[in-house]
């Protein structure tokens, strides 16, 4: 499991930049995960890490071991929600109940009080592969990740759905509609600019509301 050690939940912090700790138990940042799947996808040589999402921007990939403070950047005056979940080396999310952590907290005391992005106990998905580039080898098979919030994903009931569109196209590539958490894979992809966008659905395939329901990331593919 991870966790955060700073800021405390709701904390209210002085603009600037922002650093947290992250700690883990039976996971072990820096090495790397010994699966076949590895194999077949973009891998880091720099192994098992946690994946750090604020206000369901991009990841942080923090490989640091625990104690060790990672900086979030400099914030303005806000409200912000940090998830924190480990992953493997190949960026596959630990998929579990108590796998991960998420801290509520302000930027500014003029922010007291703000709608936090991702507010205890609403059903949300929190998107996390695939991103940033992928050459050669690596653009063969690219994962598709995500991790649930508040949320069980079944055929009746919410279900998370992917679309990915290229640019300069006037349909998507591919759709997908998935009931359970697990990772998807594309293959095929021609080099290009590509739309990956990930929503939360309900039983009547509306989405649902939320920060982080609604996801668009764009991604580089280098054959």
């Amino acid at each position: 499991m991870a966790r955060f050690e700073v800021p405390e939940s709701e904390a209210v912090l002085e603009p600037g930049e922002v650093n947290v700790e992250v700690a883990v138990e039976n996971f072990t940042p820096g090495e790397q995960t010994e699966v076949p799947r590895r194999e077949q996808l973009a891998n880091s040589g720099n192994g098992q890490h946690t994946h750090i999402i604020l206000n369901n921007d991009p990841y942080f990939a923090n490989y640091n071991a625990e104690d060790e403070p990672f900086s979030l950047g400099e914030l303005e005056p806000g409200a912000y929600s940090a998830f924190v979940f480990p992953s493997r080396s190949f960026h596959e999310s630990v998929k579990s109940e108590d796998a991960f952590d998420v801290v509520n907290f302000y930027v500014g005391e003029d922010a007291e009080g703000a709608d936090f992005p991702l507010e205890e106990g609403e059903p949300s998905i929190i998107y996390s592969r695939p991103k940033g580039t992928y050459s050669g080898a690596d653009a063969e098979r690219i994962m598709l990740d995500f991790y649930l919030y508040n949320v069980e994903l079944s055929e009746d009931g919410y279900r998370a759905h992917y679309t990915i569109e290229e640019e300069g196209s006037d349909e998507p590539v591919a759709e997908l509609t998935m009931d359970e958490w697990t990772p998807a894979f594309v293959e095929g992809l021609d080099s290009g600019t590509y739309t990956f966008t990930l929503e939360l659905l309900d039983e009547n395939d509306e989405r649902v509301p939320g920060t982080f329901n609604y996801t668009e990331r764009e991604v580089e593919v280098e054959r």
